[in-house]
């Protein structure tokens, strides 16, 4: 009798599911996620660091911003790059790759394909969040179509930074590889930044000193065409087998160039914006430009009192203006140069006078001193000046500081004329207010003509 036998199990079914995309893997287990991460973080550590240089100013923001991303995030992602494209020359299995069925344009898609699109999405997030912290503390106005182009403009730069620092992977098979291309993006930029020559509106990121200006519509796709034409003609250079393919982009790159050298700065022109005023109904009247249209109220508290001395008194010039481009405050014009509101972080910082007595000083200053060619406020100038803006600490209305500060000299003299102009300051104040009123009329009447002959006694 035969001993039973055991049924062995059948062997189980092939897997008949389709493989998982490349780009699944890449985003699951890759450094693309990571890449995205280190773009997300670095614009917001760079940038929150200068907070109070941009913070409030549309203009501020846009300009830091471009410089970021160009010197700081550039030769990060193409680092990023570099260490993705020599991922398999590391792993040692790039003759097991070159040997698969698909080819090297599909398989560099597969490895740049997410990192690329990681790197965008962080920069554009990035850039979203610098506005939104921007917009609460807004000065006024906001960014123009212009603006927004070119920061797109700017997303095809670091992807073309990251395909360039991927071939240089590729080919290079050095660890130390992105460290180099990093710190070769860096300098390049860095050095087109201060070269003087028609060569400089090459980079990317350049614009005009002034913060007022706006580009035209057309210079986001030509500066996108110029950064992304050359660095699709090294990756189809790399991957095509037609390597004659190449000439296209860099062909339309350099026409994009051309363009950019020729315009230079007249693709930028000044925000008209930045030109009209807006104006307050107090006496002296306050006017700002439409840009900073929020900072109309700002100014009229920090220079309530001062308004509130110059009450009654002739001849007042009509208005504190804000200086803008093309326009010159000059004298017997009844304007008066209001203290300016840019660059953030001194006068202003999120949207706020950071002093209001420092800025009533300096207000003061601008109605005192025109532009004369000397000074004509006489002795007492800063008798008039303590009388207007008392709350500054460097003036005469604290005698004890004042005093001290004169001793500092070591002069008897200095003691003595401070000792006449406290009391002078004293004298002034008691005046009724009428007359006290007239006389101040009479002496910056006479300080804005520059008409020292013409200064009342005291």
């Amino acid at each position: 009798m035969s001993a039973p036998t055991t049924a062995r199990p059948a062997p189980a079914a092939p897997h008949t599911g389709a493989a998982p995309h490349p780009w699944r893997s890449e985003l699951r287990r890759g450094i693309a996620p990571w890449a995205g991460v280190a773009v997300l973080l670095t614009s917001a550590v760079t940038m929150g660091a200068k907070a109070a240089e941009w913070q409030g100013d549309w203009a501020g923001a846009h300009g830091l911003l471009r410089w970021t991303t160009m010197l700081v995030l550039g030769p990060l992602v193409a680092a990023a790059g570099c260490l993705q494209g020599g991922r398999e020359g590391r792993r040692g299995t790039g003759d097991l790759l070159r040997q698969a069925v698909r080819g090297r344009p599909a398989r560099t898609l597969a490895a740049l394909g997410p990192l690329v699109v990681c790197v965008v999405a962080a920069q554009l997030v990035g850039a979203a969040g610098v506005y939104l912290a921007t917009w609460p503390y807004s000065m006024g106005g906001g960014p123009a179509w212009g603006h927004g182009l070119l920061h797109a403009a700017d997303t095809v730069l670091l992807a073309g930074l990251t395909a360039v620092g991927f071939v240089v992977g590729r080919v290079v098979r050095w660890r130390g590889a992105g460290l180099l291309v990093a710190l070769a993006c860096y300098v390049l930029f860095s050095i087109s930044t201060y070269v003087g020559t028609p060569l400089t509106w090459l980079t990317p990121a350049r614009q005009p000193g002034l913060s007022e200006d706006v580009p035209a519509l057309w210079l986001a796709p030509v500066i996108a065409v110029w950064t992304g034409g050359l660095a699709l003609a090294v990756l189809t250079g790399h991957t095509a087998r037609r390597k004659l393919l190449a000439l296209a982009p860099l062909v339309a790159a350099a026409l994009a160039g051309t363009v950019l050298v020729q315009t230079g700065g007249d693709a930028w022109r000044t925000d008209p914006r930045a030109q009209r005023l807006v104006c307050d109904g107090g006496a002296p009247r306050i006017c700002v430009t439409e840009r900073h249209r929020n900072m109309l109220a700002p100014a009229g508290e920090a220079l309530a009192g001062l308004r509130e001395r110059l009450a009654g008194a002739p001849g007042l010039p009509e208005r504190f203006v804000e200086d803008r481009r093309g326009h010159r405050v000059r004298r017997g014009s009844g304007e008066v140069q209001l203290p300016m509101f840019t660059p953030l972080g001194r006068t202003v910082v999120r949207g706020e006078l950071t002093d209001h007595a420092v800025f009533a000083w300096e207000a003061t200053a601008a109605l005192l001193f025109p532009d004369c060619p000397e000074p004509a406020g006489g002795e007492l100038e800063e008798v008039v000046w303590s009388h207007l803006a008392p709350a500054h600490q460097r003036n005469l209305t604290d005698p004890a500081a004042a005093l001290e500060r004169a001793k500092r000299y070591g002069r008897t003299e200095e003691v003595a004329r401070t000792r006449t102009a406290l009391k002078k300051l004293d004298r002034l104040r008691a005046l009724p207010e009428a007359e006290r009123a007239a006389w101040l009329g009479a002496y910056l009447s006479a300080a804005q003509r520059c008409d020292s002959s013409a200064l009342p006694t005291l």
